[in-house]
């Protein structure tokens, strides 16, 4: 019952996200952690559900919609994913520009999936590999079920340093980033 309940509550999230209700300015990318520029309060238990889903807790945050990551220096990078696939081309704001706009500091850097895949990395070698905050690929905006709304990239394509990189630090359908 509980797997089911978990299933739900997921695949209501997934559908208010495909059904492109994140387009009207709705939040796709919550910082939260060391934030120094919060724009939305403390997480609430009554109407932050897919936060208490994935257990995250936080006193302040900043969240981005699509409209304000868009609002970012954007760049273009062209990365094969899987490794050794097809390459793409990716555009979306830097990690770095995220988190700047945030003005969200730390060391340590974790990002996590809808899915609950997360992963924990020094955030100077994500800001040092150029990490991108991925909105678009190939042209087209990137939609639940086609890695979106945001996927954390890098240019492994355009820097030969990168072309041995494993995909594990490659999280897709981002929807938090905690900064510590």
């Amino acid at each position: 019952m509980t797997q089911f309940i978990r299933v739900f509550q997921a695949a209501a999230v997934f559908l208010v996200l495909a059904t492109g209700a994140f387009a009207d300015g709705a939040t796709v990318l919550t910082v939260t952690g060391s934030v120094g520029d919060a724009n939305r309060g403390m997480y609430d238990e009554s109407t932050d559900k897919f936060f208490g889903y994935h257990e995250v807790d936080f006193d302040k945050a900043h969240a981005f919609s699509l409209t304000d990551l868009a609002a970012l220096a954007q760049v273009t990078v062209k990365a094969d994913f899987p490794k050794g696939g097809d390459v793409h081309s990716f555009s979306g704001p830097t990690l770095a520009d995220v988190l700047g706009a945030a003005r969200a500091t730390g060391e340590t850097v974790t990002i996590q999936a809808l899915d609950g895949y997360a992963v924990e990395a020094p955030l100077s070698e994500m800001i040092a590999q150029g990490a991108v905050v991925a909105t678009s690929r190939d042209g087209k905006p990137l939609g639940i079920g086609d890695f979106g709304p945001t996927w954390v990239v890098f240019p492994r394509a355009d820097r030969a340093e990168l072309k041995d990189m494993p995909d594990d630090r490659w999280i897709w359908s981002i929807f938090h980033i905690h900064v510590e």
